[in-house]
Formats: C-alpha cells, structure tokens, sequence
C-alpha cells in the first residue's frame, strides 16, 4: 500500500504508533509526523480508494490523529476527505468519519474553519453535518467566522426585554420590536418586581431616579441599534449565500435569539425537503417551531433537517398576494426583499 516508504524508520514508527489506540502519545506522534517520509506516506494512506478491513479501526483512528498534527494545509484537505468518506480509510465508517471532522476540529489556524462550514453545509451525511456543526461552534469561542453564533443576548429576556430600574420609583424597559427597532419605555414602577407600571411620556425626572442608571439605558440602546444592523446583513449575507442551516442552529441562533429573532421571524424561510426547498413563516405552534404557508399548511423541521432564507422570489400575481395577506396578518414586515 505504501511501497517504499513502508521501509522508511520514520514511516515505520509512526505507523506503529497509530497501533497503539489508548496509548496514543500526542507528543510523541508529532514528532513522529515531522519525520521526512511521514506526510508522505499519510498522504498516500488518505488517498487510497480501497477499504481497510474493519478491524483496521484502531489504526485508522491513529492515522486520523497523526493527520491532524501535520502542517494545516496539509492536514485540512487529508481530514476533509476523510470526513466526506472519500478515503478507503473511512469509506465502511461513519464513526471514523466523524473522527475525522473532530481531528479538523484541533487544526490550528484559519484553514479548518472554512472546511468546517462547507462539510457543515454540504456533505452528504447528517452525522458528518451534525459533527462538523459542532466543532465549528467550539471554535467560535476564539474565531468570529460565524459571528451569528456569537451574537450577544445583552440580558434580553425571551421577549427581547430587559427592564433596568432607575431608582426606587422608576423602571426603564428596552426591547427589539419585530423588524428590529429599538424601543426605550419609561414607567413608574414603584419597587414592584414586576409588572412595568404606568408609562411616561419621556425620561423621568425625578430627584430619585439614578442618573447612572439612565446612562446605562442609553448605552443598551445603542449597543442594541448596533447588533441589529449587524444581524441584518447577516441574514442578507445568508439569503445570497444560500446558506443552509441546521434545524437546532435555525432555532438556537436566528429564531428564538431576542438580538436576531426579531428580524428573522419576519422573513419567509425554506425548508429542505428531498430534492425540493419549500417556503414558509416561523411561527411558534403548540410548542414548536414550524413554517406556516398560506394554505395553513405546517412545516415542522426535525433534527437533521436543513434551512435558509429564502431568496427573492417571483411569483404570480395570486401567489405573492396569499403571501402578503398572511405576512400582513402575522404582522410580519420582512427586513430583506423576498416577494418580487
């Protein structure tokens, strides 16, 4: 399989120690892999077409490691075939191929990132999808590829509020309103714990209230203003990218987030289905989210499934109006053009 460098001292060792399953010694392989002959000869390991034989598990698994310590170009294309199973090293294995896309997890750099996405988005299987998803979120924790998976809530509760008392008698209350405008209410609050009291006109003025406190409504609602701009392109981002989105990620990241809810429950969204994308209207139904359609119908999306924004659409003159009765009856005014 590996010819001549299977006679390679440096092949040899590194090979043996993809044997070895939980004893693997991390720093010992990676000086291994930094033999002359050892890229060579996993390059040669990936790209072979045929099937290893089952047993073979232990070592393919040590092989997926090795690859990972190589230099990132050499390593993300290697993992990304491997993941994508089209490696006879992982072809009979989806578990090793989930190995795999965990491997690209660990490859340093700006390199494993963007393979991440593209397995994410696109690789025939949902385990492969759902893998290379989750290492991809890990990741954010220091990169900002994905920055919608980053957004911060700003304490807004699930209603996208947040109340900030400003003294004993008074209470502020920020929110994004549907279609992400930013909204400050002033009201008398009487140290209730609840409830938002009866509404002023403007900024209370009383000797009571705490002037750092208003200082700090100020600064909410700007930051917020901010953050929603941003989640804007995002999502217009996403519509011209076609970019397909997970059904967890849909829910966790762009529906239910109070900063990015606001705005993309206003869209239409599509969902994959067979070798069809059909649209529909986030709507919370008995507990779950589904895509409404003007006919009623209900399209609930279960975990492996795929969504988007839907791009704009031209449609005829009947269609696009079913589509703007049941917008205007949601009260949904769409921040991106979708209904040509």
């Amino acid at each position: 399989m590996l010819g001549p460098l299977a006679d390679d001292p440096g092949v040899s060792d590194l090979l043996d120690h993809c044997e070895l399953g939980s004893q693997w010694q991390p720093a010992l392989a990676r000086r291994q892999v930094q033999a002359p002959q050892a890229g060579a000869a996993l390059n040669r390991l990936a790209r072979k077409e045929d099937p290893l034989w089952p047993e073979s598990t232990e070592f393919v698994a040590g092989a997926i490691r090795a690859m990972a310590l190589m230099p990132a170009e050499e390593a993300v294309p290697l993992l990304v075939r491997l993941a994508t199973q089209e490696s006879g090293l992982t072809t009979w294995s989806t578990p090793l191929a989930r190995a795999a896309v965990r491997a690209l997890g660990t490859v340093p750099g700006e390199l494993a990132p963007p393979a991440l996405h593209r397995l994410a988005s696109e690789a025939p299987l949902a385990a492969v999808r759902k893998a290379a998803y989750a290492e991809l979120k890990r990741r954010l924790h220091t990169l900002s590829d994905a920055p919608e998976w980053s957004v911060d809530t700003f304490g807004l509760d699930r209603d996208s509020r947040r109340r900030i008392q400003l003294g004993p008698d008074h209470v502020a209350v920020v929110r994004v309103e549907a279609g992400g405008r930013v909204k400050v209410g002033y009201h008398e609050s009487r140290g209730r714990a609840s409830g938002d009291g009866r509404a002023l006109a403007g900024k209370p003025t009383a000797a009571t209230v705490d002037q750092g406190a208003l200082g700090e409504v100020t600064e909410l609602a700007a930051k917020l203003r901010t953050a929603v701009r941003a989640a804007r392109t995002r999502l217009e981002s996403a519509q011209k990218e076609h970019r397909e989105i997970p059904t967890d990620d849909w829910i966790e990241h762009y529906i239910t987030h109070p900063v990015t809810g606001p705005l993309a429950r206003t869209l239409l969204w599509e969902l994959h289905d067979g070798d069809d994308w059909r649209p529909g209207l986030p709507r919370l139904v008995e507990d779950r989210w589904c895509l409404v359609t003007p006919d009623s119908e209900r399209r609930v999306p279960v975990e492996g499934d795929l969504l988007r924004v839907a791009a704009p659409m031209r449609l005829p003159t009947p269609q696009a109006r079913s589509w703007a009765r049941l917008m205007a009856k949601s009260k949904a005014e769409p921040v991106l053009k979708q209904i040509l």
